[in-house]
């Protein structure tokens, strides 16, 4: 005898419902144990049919609990479906879906549902059930009036706006291709309009309102000619990109809009005036010279109302202090010439770049006496070495003049002092050890010198600096000569904008061209990159625009091999970085250019394409 082809329900076995959609209609089947209870179908009406088959699938769904209501209310159902997306969006908040899925989702809460995935070649029955669908039964979808009245209480929230917003939705040819899909279905992406491919990942979020203007969930869709408009709104009080981001991702949505808010924020002139200075940049290690007093520094600095000009050499450390009667030029230079008699001529001189260094006496002195001199522009971290040096010294005087000592005596004992892994300033310059009024025997006083030892340990002390100093520094990219640029006009004021006419000569050095026509010497690190000009700005892209931005990608990568350090991961930019760090001053300048390509990819025509 053979079974019978419905089986009677037993309520304590496990109820599993199977539900499938076609283009025409719903088909649920349930089932205990594999073996089918009843049946249930039913048509679309032309309306439904036009739906996505995301929301066609939930239907099903709905259908198969509702349609079986006696069986499966208030008991743990297992409802297999063979559209795996389903199990997803049952997970997603209800804000990131569109009114119909959320409405559809509502209407399952009152089951209690495990939800399974079977692939469609094992979903026999309920697929049959919905191509063979019953012409009489249409599906029955409720709260269709909640959706019109709610999408009329937002039209009533700005009316102007809201009538404004659909004229550019009718007039644009990108959403009039994206409400095709919407009333008529989505189809495979590569069969989808051009114009409407950006939205295919989140077709099943798009709807659209009476006025057909389209949203994806609670966020307006916003037409091309619009963007601008929402941009200037989102970024009204110039809060940061991140703000703005949040902002724009809570109302608004069309294809890039992050990118877009990046770009626009960017690009805003008044923030980048009033912009916060450049992150620090590494160091680089100034090339330890060869021998002493071949490389010095000098600063000028105030002690109990009296100008002294220091001078530190920059193998040895050793310094020199002497008076100043005035800080002018001729002053300065007599200064000079009586250290220059004492130790010799040396062949660079790095100094802050203050007045008297300024004038045409100073040059002239340089240019006679073969003197090669170096100035950073308004960076005193440029010249740290001498700037320590001159606090070290400064914060010693001043104790020793509080307490009543010989301000030479103080010197003496700074001259002799060794430092870890080196000997003293004075051994180094003189090649002997001063004689002090500590007790020495006479053997100590001999000569005696090692240059290397001196140079090695420098070295060993860079290393150890570089890794402190450079921790939260970062590599801000080369910039080129007619380059659009802001820079600091004053330290305290806000940003200037200019033209870069000249590079160097010293390192990150630049040359600026003032919008006034002043000419200006800055750092890398007092000066910005300008963005405001741009051709194609973001507000304007259409999605022809969005299948070009490779190209436009490939253009921004930078073509020098600092740019590309900073553009690299943090492994690989610290790697980088310390390489960067062996690299003397005087090569610095010199900026290799490679040729930056961004790779290509291998495109395989599938084979039913390809010419036999």
């Amino acid at each position: 005898m053979k079974s019978p082809c419905l089986k009677y329900f037993d309520k304590n076995k496990e109820v599993t419902v199977s539900v499938d959609a076609s283009k025409n209609g719903l088909g649920a089947v349930l089932l205990q144990e594999s073996q089918p209870v009843a049946y249930g179908s039913v048509s679309l009406t032309q309306t439904q049919q036009r739906y996505a088959q995301i929301e066609k699938e939930l239907m099903a769904v709905i259908y198969g609990l509702e349609h079986f209501n006696y069986y499966t209310y208030g008991r743990i159902v297992t409802v297999q479906t063979d559209h795996k997306p389903i199990l997803g969006l049952s997970k997603k908040p209800y804000d990131t879906i569109s009114p119909r899925l959320q409405r559809m989702l509502l209407r399952l809460n009152k089951y209690n549902i495990q939800l399974e995935y079977v692939p469609g070649k094992n979903l026999v029955i309920a697929d049959a059930l919905s191509r063979a669908q019953s012409t009489t039964d249409k599906f029955d979808e409720v709260l269709g009036q909640e959706a019109t009245v709610r999408i009329n209480l937002l039209t009533q929230a700005s009316p102007t706006k809201w009538e404004e917003i659909a004229k550019m939705t009718t007039d644009d040819p990108e959403m009039q291709d994206v409400l095709f899909h919407i009333n008529n279905g989505w189809p495979e992406k590569r069969k989808t309009k051009i114009a409407a491919q950006p939205y295919w990942h989140c077709k099943e979020e798009l709807y659209s309102t009476k006025e057909r203007i389209i949203c994806r969930g609670q966020r307006l869709v916003v037409p091309v000619k619009y963007r601008k408009e929402i941009l200037k709104l989102l970024h009204l009080s110039h809060k940061g990109v991140v703000s703005s981001k949040i902002k724009a991702k809570e109302y608004f949505y069309w294809p890039n809009i992050n990118r877009d808010v990046e770009e626009y924020v960017s690009k805003c002139i008044i923030c980048q005036k009033y912009q916060r200075e450049n992150q620090k940049e590494i160091l680089i290690n100034p090339e330890i010279p060869g021998r002493p007093w071949q490389k010095v520094a000098c600063d000028f600095f105030c002690l109990k109302g009296k100008e002294h000009l220091l001078m530190i050499d920059y193998l040895s450390k050793y310094v020199e202090l002497k008076p100043l009667n005035s800080t002018t030029a001729q002053s300065v230079i007599t200064v000079m010439k009586s250290i220059y008699a004492t130790h010799g001529i040396p062949e660079d001189l790095v100094s802050d770049g203050g007045p008297p260094f300024n004038s045409n006496w100073m040059t002239n002195f340089f240019r006679e006496w073969g003197i090669k001199h170096v100035t950073p522009p308004h960076f005193p971290r440029a010249n740290g070495q001498i700037e320590r040096a001159v606090q070290k010294v400064k914060n010693s005087l001043t104790k020793a003049a509080d307490e009543g000592k010989d301000l030479y005596v103080v010197l003496l004992d700074y001259r002799i002092q060794p430092a870890k892994d080196m000997q003293s300033p004075a051994e180094l310059l003189m090649g002997r050890k001063l004689r002090t009024f500590l007790p020495s025997h006479p053997d100590q006083l001999k000569p005696i010198f090692d240059v290397e030892r001196a140079r090695e340990a420098l070295r060993k002390r860079q290393i150890i600096q570089n890794k402190y100093a450079n921790k939260h520094a970062t590599v801000l990219p080369v910039l080129h000569q007619n380059a659009k640029v802001w820079f600091k006009h004053k330290m305290k004021k806000p940003w200037k904008q200019g033209t870069i006419i000249q590079v160097g000569p010293q390192p990150r050095s630049y040359i600026i061209k003032g919008e006034d026509g002043g000419v200006f010497r800055r750092n890398r690190f007092h000066i910005r990159q300008d963005y405001t000009e741009d051709d194609n700005p973001c507000w304007s892209r259409t999605v022809e625009d969005l299948y070009n931005s490779d190209a436009t990608e490939i253009s921004r990568i930078p073509n020098s091999s600092a740019d590309s350090q900073v553009n690299a991961s943090p492994k690989t930019n610290k790697s980088k970085i310390n390489q960067q760090l062996q690299v003397p001053i005087e090569n610095c300048s010199e900026q290799s250019n490679p040729v930056v390509r961004k790779s290509s990819r291998n495109i395989v025509k599938p084979v039913r394409y390809r010419d036999n």
